[in-house]
Order: C-alpha cells, then structure tokens, then sequence
C-alpha cells in the first residue's frame, strides 16, 4: 500500500530530484536549455468566464507518458513568479500533465492547522488512474468520517487534466495550457423563523453535509478526477456559526429578530450517482432532535440554472462552475416553508417553496 505523502514532503522529496541543469534558467535566462515544455495555466471554468488564475498560489504538476505511466514531478510553490510559462525540462516524446493547486504554498499549509489535503505519491512506472487526492480525516467507523477543520475554512484546491498527451522534441519548446476546475466549495447557511423571529439562536441547532467526496480518483473515463467509489462518507459540520439581530437605527431591542448563520466548506460537490451518494444538507433541533432541514444540496443549488446564461450548463457544470453559494431557510413553527439560494457576487438568487423540491 502506497503512503501518503502531503504536499510539503513531496517538494522536499522532488524538488532536488527531477528538475535538471535548467531549473537555473527557469525563469530568467534559458540559453543552453531550449527545449521542453512551456505549460501555462487558466482558471476560467466559473460562472463569471473570466480568467481568475491570480487566485491561485502554489501548483503541482505530474508528468505521465502516453501510455499513462508516471515520469517525473514538478513543485511551483508561487505560481505567479512562472507567468506566463512553467518550464518543463522533458526529453523528446509524448506527455500527459496532471496538475493540483492551492492558494498557499504547500509548506504553509501543511505547517498551520485545519484540515488539508494530501495525495498519493507516484513511482516510477505508476498508471495515472493510480493517482487521487484526499482530505484529511477521523475514521468513525461504518462508512463515515469527520473532517477536522479546526474551524478554519479549507485551503482552496484545484485540479487539472490535460486533455491529449503533448508532443516534445528534441529541440525546441512544446506549448501547453491547464484549465483548473476548483474543487472546493463555500457555501453559507442561514436560519430564520417567520412568526416569531426573536427566538431563533443558533445554539438551537446542529447543522451538517453528508457527502462522499473525501477522496477524489482519476477516471479514465472522463480523464478527470471523480469521487472515489469506495471513499468514506464525509460528515461536515461548520467551521464557524453566529447570529445577527434585527435593530433599528438607535438601539438595540430585547424583541427584535435574529438570523442564526453556519459556514461550511466543502470537496468537490457530485450531482451524478446513487441517491445515497449525494451531498445531503441536514439541520436539527438539539433539544427535541427534531430534523428541521433535510434536503439533496445539490439539487437545491442547481435550482440557480434558471438564468439564460447558465440554462445550458449541466447541474455538475454549474457545481463546478459555481464555488460560493448561499442558503437562506425560512421555518414557520420549526417547520421549512421555503428557502432563498443565491450565489456570491453574481447577486443570482431564487426562493423555493419546499414542497417544490418534493
């Protein structure tokens, strides 16, 4: 069984390993290195369509031959100082690129707290459809696990693929470009009861996401990276829970209304697959156990598509498109009447009836 490795001991490990002579001349001057690969990356696959690669910070890039066997490694701790290219010093032949990012370098998150991600180190000779990424986890036994977030959010992560193996000669550069697709999702939650608003505190409550997204596998099938089949079911809870009053401008009132609040962040999001399998949004009553909210996430996200520019996106398009959703709950008598789901700063919003969702 493979170990696993984090981030940090991969660049410790490979840094001094697989870059040659040329790793001088990566950024500046490459005389007497021109050759190789000059890869490039995007992040454009999000609602907004625009190019948002600032965002990222450090990037990991695996290099597999045609066949799919593992060759060799690159770790870029600060992708910004590589613009426009990352280069690639690779002899003469055919090549597939399999990439991971995050916004800190890997020694910095791995040296602070929370939870983080780590993947399994390649050798020699491993297949592609070896590799996967995990989130960092507490067993608990019958299928499920807790993610130890420390009440920190979650670094945010990346994957890319490249579509067809790239062509190097012997002489001269091969140019490539990696569109990432941000596996991590924000996604705020918010309570408020209708008839008698001063009531609602979020203490009241537990609130979770059940999904099975803990370690995502590469695919042959799509060449991408999908939740592992025999992955653990994640148990989510918020890394971090308030609430808000209703004032007037004056004073605050002892009658005045509150809003209870619950941030999570989450894995990759998977609409495809066993109902079972799918990201679940469940809040209960901690004193009566009372399931208040119970509902396929997912689904309730998705029902944001609605807008003309997003009409012709799948619901898994739009999952991985999307990446800050918000979820307001309406309970009249602790019951959900409706909810409102909007997204970021896109200012796209929706209110459902909860019998709609049935």
């Amino acid at each position: 069984m493979k170990a696993i490795y984090t981030l940090r001991m991969l660049a410790i490990l490979w840094a001094g390993i697989t870059l040659s002579a040329c790793t001088d001349w990566m950024y500046d001057d490459r005389s007497g290195c021109e050759h190789g690969v000059c890869l490039s990356f995007k992040y454009d696959y999000n609602l907004q369509r625009a190019d948002m690669i600032g965002h990222v910070g450090s990037v990991g890039v695996f290099v597999y031959d045609e066949e799919g066997r593992f060759v060799t490694s690159y770790i870029e701790p600060n992708l910004r100082r590589t613009q426009p290219c990352l280069y690639l010093d690779l002899p003469q032949g055919n090549y597939q690129f399999l990439a991971v990012a995050q916004q800190r370098s890997f020694d910095e998150l791995q040296a602070g707290p929370g939870a983080n991600f780590t993947w399994s180190a390649p050798d020699a000779g491993d297949g592609i459809d070896d590799f996967s990424v995990s989130l960092a986890h507490q067993d608990l036994g019958n299928g499920f696990a807790t993610v130890p977030h420390g009440n920190l959010p979650l670094d945010t992560l990346w994957h890319a693929v490249s579509a067809t193996p790239l062509y190097v000669p012997a002489e001269g550069y091969a140019y490539d470009t990696l569109s990432l697709v941000r596996d991590t999702k924000s996604i705020s939650v918010s309570l408020r009861e209708i008839d008698r608003p001063e009531t609602m505190d979020v203490a009241d409550y537990d609130f979770f996401i059940y999904h099975r997204d803990l370690t995502m596998a590469y695919s042959p099938a799509t060449h991408d990276l999908e939740a592992s089949a025999q992955a653990r079911t994640a148990i989510y809870t918020p890394y971090a829970t308030w609430n808000t009053s209703d004032t007037d401008a004056s004073a605050a009132r002892s009658d005045a209304g509150r809003t209870a609040h619950a941030d999570f962040m989450t894995s990759r999001l998977y609409a495809d697959g066993a109902e079972e399998d799918r990201a679940r949004l469940v809040i209960r009553h901690r004193d009566t156990d009372h399931t208040v909210i119970e509902a396929d996430l997912c689904n309730l996200l998705g029902q944001l598509r609605n807008y003309d520019e997003t009409q012709r996106y799948s619901l898994q398009e739009f999952l991985d498109r999307g990446y800050d959703f918000r979820l307001t709950f309406f309970l009249q008598g602790g019951e959900w009447q409706y909810a409102e789901v909007s997204i970021g700063i896109l200012g796209w919003s929706k209110r459902i009836q909860n019998v709609s969702l049935d």
